[in-house]
């Protein structure tokens, strides 16, 4: 496939929706291996810092959004079934062959999404002498993937303080409606993990997220060596969708030397941006992590939170250094979020409300004709694309299609 071909990114009927591979990092795998001469780069994990560590028979490996656990078990010849793996939001626990795992359990240092939570059994064969006896068996590792509640880097495995951990408190309650809304029991019960890998689909098929649902606008900073951009999210929208996948899970991006696509995990036929470069650039020597900016917080539901942005570093190359006068030759993006949703939100509440009305007198007569005749007219109104963008058609049978450069 060559570097400057088009491709059409549609999602079919039944499809993953966490794709195991896009056809860029097919052409990276070739690359490394010497049969393809493109330069690609495919971003998907934020880099922790430490990245790695061992407390006692536990070695840990992290990104901001997983910690992985490796831990040699002394008992061989193992199964599946003698393995019990659980965890809560904030705990994990181990049982081999009804015996707690010394090392394994405990308050985690962070929390965790229990559903995207997996372990495996890892079998080596190997032979040890018994009793004079030389014998064959098989030696055991258990490994632990742990998603990531938060973006966030953990200095350390376990929970050390003395206070409880802060996951597994109750909430001051003032009314007995606080008090029946206190999740506690949810968040510190503990669920059997996963075996093997989880599968990253919605229940009854269907996108998890689109970019409109998050995305609040796309800009560009560029100097003589580099050019940065920079996804702008609604913090709210963001705070929900880290409570279902972690970060790492959720974004993604491809970078070659002339082009850049960025998009959603669950939905990469929609790019968020799909761009091809006024110069070229070192796909290598790219980089990216999520970082906060208030330049476009007046776009958020809510202003005063603060503006968190995912911002992709690209290094230029010798001959195309200096500042482009334009970023892109070419720049398609997806539509950005609707910046009159709550107009809607607040005329179909007050309409919902009055009917559920057992007396039929919330509103006068007056005010509910108003409000029926305001949603009748109501036309959705999006922020506006980066300037010089063009807005990706979206193809009604198998979502945004990427055509010939020369359509636009």
């Amino acid at each position: 496939l060559p570097a400057t071909a088009p491709c059409a990114w549609g999602r079919l009927p039944g499809a993953p929706l966490f794709p195991r591979m896009t056809w860029l990092q097919k052409l990276e795998d070739l690359e490394e291996s010497g049969l393809c001469g493109v330069r690609v780069c495919s971003l998907r994990s934020f880099q922790a810092d430490p990245a790695s560590g061992k407390e006692g028979p536990i070695q840990w490996h992290q990104t901001m959004g997983s910690m992985t656990l490796t831990c040699p078990l002394v008992q061989g010849n193992l199964k599946e079934e003698d393995v019990v793996v659980q965890a809560s939001v904030c705990q994990l626990q181990v049982l081999v062959q009804n015996k707690p795992l010394a090392g394994l359990n405990g308050m985690l240092y962070g929390t965790v999404l229990p559903k995207l939570c997996s372990w495996r059994l890892e079998r080596v064969a190997a032979r040890r002498m018994t009793r004079g006896i030389d014998e064959a068996y098989q030696r055991s590792t258990l490994h632990i993937q742990l998603a990531k509640q938060g973006h966030r880097s953990w200095p350390q495995l376990w929970y050390a303080k003395e206070m409880k951990h802060p996951a597994a408190r109750n909430g001051y309650a003032w009314t007995p409606a606080m008090e029946a809304a206190q999740d506690t029991a949810e968040r510190t019960e503990l669920v059997p993990l996963h075996q093997g890998l989880p599968r990253r689909e919605r229940e009854g098929g269907g996108l998890l997220f689109a970019p409109d649902d998050l995305c609040i606008a796309v800009d560009t900073l560029q100097d003589a060596k580099t050019m940065t951009l920079r996804v702008h999210f609604d913090a709210e929208a963001l705070e929900v969708a880290q409570r279902i996948v972690p970060l790492e899970e959720l974004l993604a991006a491809d970078v070659l030397e002339d082009r850049v696509s960025i998009y959603l995990q669950c939905d990469p036929q929609n790019p968020i941006l799909w761009a091809t470069l006024s110069g070229r650039c070192h796909p290598k020597e790219s980089s990216w992590s999520m970082s906060t900016c208030d330049r476009f917080r007046d776009r958020q539901q809510n202003s005063g939170a603060p503006g968190h942005a995912l911002a992709i570093v690209l290094t230029k190359q010798k001959e195309s250094r200096g500042v482009w006068e334009q970023p892109f030759a070419l720049c398609l993006q997806h539509c950005l979020m609707l910046k009159n949703y709550d107009e809607l939100a607040d005329v179909s509440e007050a309409l919902r409300a009055d009917q559920e009305d057992a007396h039929g007198a919330r509103l006068a007569p007056e005010q509910r004709k108003d409000l029926q005749r305001r949603l009748a007219e109501w036309s959705e109104e999006r922020f506006e694309l980066m300037p010089g963008a063009k807005l990706l058609p979206r193809s009604p049978e198998v979502g945004w299609a990427l055509r010939d450069e020369e359509e636009y």
